[in-house]
């Protein structure tokens, strides 16, 4: 796509708008992606422009956030360097921002997120990420967004507005100190103080009208503060925030090292809960859409407090909403891209192709999960626009499946749903309201694979069902990097991989999507004919046979009977990708021999890898043999193991008809989830983060890529689950492998 990445202008956060704006183009331009990081004040003069040319330079925009000190910009210095300042956009904005598919906002500050450039986008027709002109306007005052969520139940810290013609004193109006000064309308990172007494007090207005002519004043709310991002409704993990200076000031919030980030909080249950609704709440109640940030402050009582909404939040790859979303397993480049796809929802011709799901009438579902239909038969053949079990995220248009789970029961929150706009509501129990679109089945969980399964049978999309002992959800990423340089793909968040992710991860298909890579696991005999029967693949990867859910599968006999269950559903031409270094699946046959593609280093292999060069932390090297032509790769991860999980995505790509470029170029952008290999860089330490899961296989290939970097290097070992009767026994063998 054709993207422009909005960013700079003349708020007193212009630089750190560049530095978000030049991290986000550098991953759309991984992602293959043609981007452009455009200065909206400045723009970009050329008389006569053909607007199309600009995404035909590689380097367009790159420079402009070299050098910047993130603090104070000299606004009347960049004013300076146009000829005519008369009109915030700059020469050409408007012309190269309709020749993009899209523009991606990451301005920051009054003159981005106030909604007067979001305004003008809707007016012109110009598609662009975040909130739309009402609730960004909404957001961006402060006072304004006091009200409407004190209005609607969600607590807020006590406040007033100043102004320099009146100044209220402290304390006033329920304001004591010490107290927090900023400004009203713009952004929060700039001209923000805490005063404990009077001159602080006229210090921190003296400062704060630096920067605006308006104030806020609000009680400081001693105790910890936290954010959690917000996507399309659904609330992320929360993350906290401790400053390491006390306050969460400018430098505290840009300086690298003078906070910690926690990840997700270490909060109970019931709060984590209660402020992840909470941020539902606010993202519904200031009519934003797309995703936010909200951000939260616990006093010493336990007691939360909603602090504000952010529209266009930071985004680097180290800004708190990144971080979230890394969490459940959403790397920086795959989250931009999210945001631009949430964006492409908004628009009308979008929404008419993809915002139902395609064949989910109510009639179809109710035959569908074998259920007893109540309410006006009128509705009967409404399609449906998604369905979710987590009532925090329903949608209008939607269905709720009332599960009930060990510690909440959806069935408490069905009229809730029907509020937010559900459509239907699926639930074991009768209805109270005969009224409204309502489906009684035997089993919730039941009809939800039941739903599942339809819903794959009037999909087109192909997919790719991957499984193994270890590895699946690394190679499942892989595979979607590669697939991604040529198909507009879907794949499993996360690990959503059992009877209850699979379902959930279909539902997500759209007419849109040509593949989808599906991660299945299982743990027990006759879950993954289950699995294959609602997924349907057209065909199969299976990673390795190791040691693992023995307490279920016995051996690994077992677990090789276990996994290849995966065909019992595939479709009949479809091809099956299996690791040949693996002892239990090099003699796995079929009737169709040449339905199966081996993948590994032995000469079996249809994809081999050669001259395999350690590069230790920095990846890996390696000549690939395919149909005895040579090609050489690197894998930007480390690990040995990672070569098959490369040759894998390799052999799939070559069948899906990409070239061997596209693939490499999918490798090269593959970013392992955290807690799967990942490697963070700290100012102390190097750590190899691959704490998701263990088993004896996984952990001596950590093991493998800790030794083979130098210096001085610990271990952090934890239990291997599920071994079954061998378990002292393997955990003995690692003990000795170290």
């Amino acid at each position: 796509m054709n993207i422009v990445v909005l960013a700079g202008g003349l708020s007193t956060e212009r630089d750190v708008s560049l530095i978000t704006g030049s991290q986000v183009c550098k991953a759309l331009r991984q992602k293959g992606h043609r981007a452009v990081l455009l200065d909206v004040f400045l723009g970009y003069e050329k008389e006569n422009l053909n607007a199309k040319d600009v995404f035909l330079q590689d380097d367009f925009g790159t420079d402009m956030a070299a050098a910047i000190q993130t603090r104070d910009p000299d606004l009347a210095k960049i004013k300076s360097l146009r000829k005519d300042a008369s009109c915030f956009l700059g020469p050409n904005v408007i012309e190269i921002c309709k020749a993009a598919d899209i523009v991606y906002m990451a301005l920051h500050g009054a003159e981005g997120e106030n909604g007067k450039i979001q305004a003008t986008f809707d007016i012109l027709g110009i598609t662009y990420t975040g909130s739309g002109y009402l609730g960004s306007a909404l957001a961006m005052n402060k006072e304004m967004t006091k009200k409407i969520l004190a209005s609607e139940g969600i607590p807020v810290p006590g406040g007033f507005c100043v102004t320099k013609e009146k100044i209220l004193p402290v304390p006033s109006n329920g304001v004591t100190f010490p107290c927090v000064v900023k400004p009203c309308c713009g952004g929060s990172s700039v001209g923000v103080s805490m005063a404990s007494n009077q001159e602080e007090y006229e210090k921190a207005l003296e400062e704060g009208f630096r920067y605006e002519e308006e104030l806020l004043v609000e009680n400081c709310i001693k105790g910890r503060e936290f954010s959690v991002g917000v996507i399309d409704g659904e609330s992320l993990p929360i993350i906290e925030i401790i400053p390491k200076a006390g306050f969460y000031d400018y430098e505290t919030k840009y300086q690298p090292g003078m906070a910690t980030d926690v990840c997700p909080a270490e909060l109970s249950e019931e709060f984590t809960e209660k402020m992840q609704t909470y941020a539902v709440e606010v993202y519904k109640a200031l009519k934003l859409d797309s995703y936010a940030r909200i951000d939260f402050l616990m006093d010493e009582n336990n007691q939360m407090y909603c602090l504000e909404a952010n529209t266009l939040p930071g985004m680097t790859p180290t800004s708190l909403l990144p971080q979230e979303a890394k969490v459940l397993g959403i790397g920086y480049g795959d989250l931009c891209e999210l945001i631009i796809d949430k964006a492409f929802e908004k628009s009308p011709e979008y929404k008419k192709k993809n915002s139902k799901m395609h064949g989910m009438t109510l009639k179809n579902m109710v035959e569908a999960c074998e259920g007893r239909y109540y309410g006006n038969e009128e509705y009967l053949n409404e399609e449906i626009t998604a369905i979710t079990i987590d009532s925090r995220t329903v949608s209008k248009g939607c269905a709720f499946v009332a599960i009930k789970g060990n510690r909440v029961d959806g069935n408490d929150f069905v009229e809730k749903a029907y509020e937010d706009g559900a459509l239907c509501c699926i639930s074991e129990k009768e209805p109270e309201d005969l009224s409204k679109p309502y489906i009684v089945v035997k089993s919730c969980y039941a009809a939800l694979k039941a739903l599942a399964t339809f819903y794959r049978s009037v999909c087109n999309t192909k997919i790719i069902g991957i499984t193994g002992s270890v590895g699946k959800t690394t190679t499942k990423e892989m595979i979607a990097s590669v697939l991604s340089e040529k198909f507009t793909t879907l794949k499993t968040m996360g690990n959503f991989n059992n009877e209850v992710g699979v379902p959930l991860t279909l539902f997500r298909l759209r007419p849109k999507h040509q593949v989808a890579v599906v991660e299945m696991g299982i743990s027990d005999f006759g879950e993954m004919t289950r699995l294959s029967k609602i997924v349907k693949p057209d065909c199969c990867v299976i990673t390795n046979i190791g040691q693992c859910h023995l307490e279920n599968l016995g051996d690994r006999d077992g677990v090789l009977k276990a996994k290849t269950e995966i065909f019992s559903y595939m479709k009949p031409d479809g091809y099956i990708y299996l690791n040949g270094d693996d002892d239990k699946l090099a003699g796995v046959t079929v009737e169709n021999a040449e339905q199966i593609r081996f993948f590994g280093n032995g000469s079996n292999a249809a994809v081999r890898a050669e001259n395999v060069i350690n590069n230790g932390l920095d990846g890996t090297e390696m000549d690939v043999i395919v149909r005895e032509e040579k090609f050489h790769i690197t894998v930007p991860v480390p690990g040995e193991h990672m070569v098959r999980n490369a040759l894998a995505a390799i052999s799939v790509g070559l069948d899906f008809g990409m070239t061997m470029e596209q693939i490499q170029r999918g490798i090269l952008k593959f970013e392992p989830l955290g807690g799967h290999g990942s490697v963070v860089h700290t100012n102390k330490f190097t750590i190899l983060d691959d704490c998701y899961n263990a088993n004896p296989a996984s952990m001596r290939a950590g093991i493998d890529v800790v030794s083979q970097v130098p210096g001085r290097k610990v271990a952090v070992l934890g239990d291997m689950f599920e071994l079954g009767r061998d378990e002292e026994k393997l955990h003995y063998e690692i003990g000795q492998y170290i």
